[in-house]
């Protein structure tokens, strides 16, 4: 006698091919609603609204080294600090004012495909002259930044770079800081000489750079971080780079909380912070030991100014009231 097949039941296979489906039409459905309401957002008023503008701009490391030329975001190196509430709408009106194409990719944040910046994927160069709009919502909590991706070996290195911080909407897991400053390190090729600016285009090149700053400039013109007794600090340390730092705090141990943004599920307690190119992250530290201390590279060469030592990537940690003087040998 011949079976009745099972018309309420699908065999193991085609149970397999309909979850398939289903699981493909509601993938396309969410990538529908969301490039609709990607496109409904064009047309709304941002929360926040920024511009920056790219020219050329004198810049020095430090009085008495060479001044050289840089392709700056609104007339600093590194430009501005963006920072916004996560959820907001942000618009970046870019004008670019010098002589070469640039775009501005947000290095960190996951946005639409036509505002991620890099010439020839996804967005086309913006002319000498043009101007060109980023509108986006900032949706990823963290730290961040932002830089030019054409020719990125030669306009990194002329100082087309800034943060930008995205601040969380639930800041329950946040760490409750007094204090909360953002150190961006590079490095850089300069001629002593001539002030010429060369680039790290060749990978032979990496081994030449010959000048080091923290959010452009070298010891001992780094801007000390002032600090009061029990506050607690969080810094941000961004590598636009293209070496790896060891940055060591004297006299203190803190605790990273966030990696490229990324809440840590439990915190690393450190005093040295080895960051590669491109990353971030957020050392949290008490100031609990008054006087004043080095915050600095523990890679020796990097805390120089072209072989000259002490400079580069260091800077000084100051208690307010309670800054101490280098202590006086005395004969006995």
């Amino acid at each position: 006698m011949e079976k009745r097949k099972d018309l309420g039941r699908a065999g193991p296979q085609e149970g397999h091919t309909r979850r398939g489906i289903t699981r493909s039409l509601i993938a396309l459905g969410l990538l529908l609603l969301a490039s609709h309401a990607g496109e409904a957002a064009q047309g709304k008023k941002p929360d926040r609204e920024f511009t920056l503008t790219v020219r050329e701009t004198p810049h020095q490391f430090f009085p008495g080294g060479p001044t050289i030329l840089t392709w700056a975001f609104n007339g600093t190196v590194p430009g501005p600090e963006l920072r916004v509430r996560q959820g907001e709408r942000v618009r970046v009106t870019f004008r670019n004012e010098t002589n070469s194409e640039h775009t501005i990719h947000f290095h960190g944040l996951h946005l639409p495909n036509n505002m991620d910046g890099v010439p020839g994927i996804s967005q086309d160069p913006v002319p000498p002259g043009g101007t060109f709009v980023y509108d986006f919502v900032a949706w990823t909590p963290g730290t961040h930044m932002y830089h030019c991706h054409v020719n990125s070996p030669h306009h990194v290195d002329m100082g087309m770079y800034g943060a930008f911080i995205v601040e969380p909407r639930d800041k329950r897991g946040e760490p409750r800081v007094d204090k909360d400053v953002t150190l961006m390190l590079d490095e850089w090729i300069i001629d002593e000489d001539s002030g010429d600016h060369a680039t790290m285009s060749h990978p032979r090149l990496l081994k030449d750079a010959n000048y080091f700053t923290i959010n452009g400039k070298s010891f001992p013109a780094t801007a000390p971080l002032r600090v009061k007794e029990g506050e607690r600090v969080r810094i941000r340390l961004i590598n636009i780079g293209y070496l790896v730092h060891s940055m060591h705090l004297h006299g203190h141990a803190g605790e990273i909380t966030h990696t490229d943004g990324h809440r840590l599920r439990e915190p690393l307690h450190k005093d040295t912070v080895l960051i590669g190119p491109g990353e971030r992250y957020d050392f949290v530290f008490t100031a609990n030991n008054p006087g004043t201390w080095l915050f600095h590279d523990h890679i020796i060469p990097f805390v120089t100014n072209d072989g000259d030592y002490p400079g580069g990537l260091a800077m000084a940690i100051v208690y307010e009231g309670k800054a101490t003087s280098p202590t006086k040998h005395k004969d006995h």
